[in-house]
């Protein structure tokens, strides 16, 4: 059986994908950079937080499969409430 990914591994993994898919949006890209600046900074925790407010701010509509990843990270760092808090699964876009 596999170890689960890290909160690190999960938070870069739904960033970059969300990035990759806003490529030439530059506020959004760069605020995405943003956290996974926190990251490599091993802020993790912060870098939840900050990743579903630039969801919420933008408006981003995100795939399940990034959903997934980040409440997978935000729930190793027990730090869900802010997924609630912005209702982040509003943003799903399947």
């Amino acid at each position: 059986m596999n170890a689960p990914d890290s909160p690190d591994v999960l938070i870069r993994s739904a960033a970059a994908s969300i990035a990759g898919r806003l490529a030439g949006e530059k506020g959004p890209v760069e605020a995405l950079r943003s956290v996974v600046h926190m990251v490599d900074n091993d802020e993790a925790e912060l870098a939840v937080d900050d990743l579903v407010r630039v969801i919420e701010f933008f408006g981003i509509r995100i795939r399940r499969t990034e959903h997934d990843q980040i409440v997978a990270a935000a729930a190793q760092l027990d730090a869900l409430d802010s997924l609630t808090e912005v209702g982040v699964d509003r943003f799903i876009d399947d």
